[in-house]
């Protein structure tokens, strides 16, 4: 495994970065010894980078693993949170269930608004706060917007970003592919530390596994990938793919046969719109008073699930 310095920060972390979105609730909902056993499974060959938030409810999962590891690790979290108290409460929680003495990394989770380090100031304030008092390394965002990676370059109190980018510009917003590229190049040439998610497009990309990992590691040039992973076969892949194997015949059979996908029980779906507001992607419009899921846009991330009051979406 190949390891990297985070811009500035003095991380050291893997070019695997776990992700833990896909074996939360949102998702496949694991159960917490088996999705804390992949994670460590993952710990002890080498990945030392993993990638939750608040809203994944993984938690439990990762605090599993490092209840059985004893090994260095780096751990970058994130909270929705728009005001300064639930911020507070949200970073006490990270603290509290993972049981550390403080998070490497908190980012604001804010993968839609444009406007974030201005929209959630308060929020901001508060993980600088924790800063300030040890208990945070780093101040990050996490977002798909090219102008709010753009305004995070120029702005010193965020020290890591974590923007979505992919070789087709599936779930960026206010731009494309090259306009996330320059955004993302800005922040660099500050020293900041960058790390990218959805190189795969939630799992739309997977066709094209080798070429779009390439794509972000080579062509944009970053080098640590969050990627989501529940199955040891997606492990061991993933290690291959980072240390340079080619995939098997039989994995590029497996991952063909491969769709996951987000759906809307119908008969539950009470048109509130509260889905469509909760989209990243703007992939969800109402139709006829029902929630309708454009499945090019969709980036299966599972928020709307969440969102539903009627839990009448799921990601299958």
């Amino acid at each position: 495994m190949d390891y990297f310095q985070l811009g500035n920060t003095g991380l050291k972390v893997s070019a695997l970065c776990f992700g833990t979105l896909p074996m939360g609730p949102l998702q496949s909902n694991l159960p917490v010894a088996e999705g804390g056993q992949l994670i460590l499974d993952a710990l002890r060959q080498g990945v030392n980078f993993i990638d939750s938030a608040e809203m994944y409810q993984t938690y439990s999962h990762i605090r599993w693993a490092l209840d059985r590891f004893d090994g260095p690790m780096v751990l970058a979290t994130k909270s929705a949170a728009v005001q300064y108290q639930p911020m507070c409460a949200a970073i006490e929680q990270s603290l509290n269930e993972l049981k550390r003495d403080w998070i490497d990394i908190f980012h604001l989770h804010a993968s839609r608004d444009s406007n974030p380090l201005i929209n959630r100031e308060e929020a901001l304030q508060a993980i600088l706060d924790y800063k300030a008092k040890g208990y945070i390394k780093c101040s990050g965002l996490a977002t798909h917007s090219v102008k709010a990676v753009r305004q995070a370059a120029a702005d010193p109190r965020i020290d890591v970003v974590f923007p979505i980018i992919n070789r087709t510009g599936l779930g960026i917003l206010e731009g494309g592919t090259t306009e996330m590229i320059e955004a993302i190049r800005l922040v660099q040439a500050t020293g900041k530390g960058v790390y990218a998610m959805k190189a795969f497009g939630g799992g739309n990309l997977l066709a094209d596994l080798e070429l779009n990992l390439k794509f972000v590691r080579e062509t944009v040039g970053l080098p640590v990938v969050a990627v989501g992973m529940i199955h040891p076969d997606e492990l061991k892949t993933n290690l291959g793919l980072f240390a340079g194997m080619p995939l098997t015949e039989d994995y590029r059979v497996s991952l063909r046969r491969r769709h996951k996908k987000a759906i809307v029980l119908k008969p539950h779906c009470k048109g509130c719109g509260r889905c469509r507001e909760s989209c990243h992607s703007q992939a969800i419009t109402l139709i006829a008073g029902k929630a309708v899921i454009d499945p090019d846009k969709c980036l299966l991330c599972g928020y709307c699930s969440q969102a539903c009051p009627q839990f009448a979406i799921r990601v299958i």
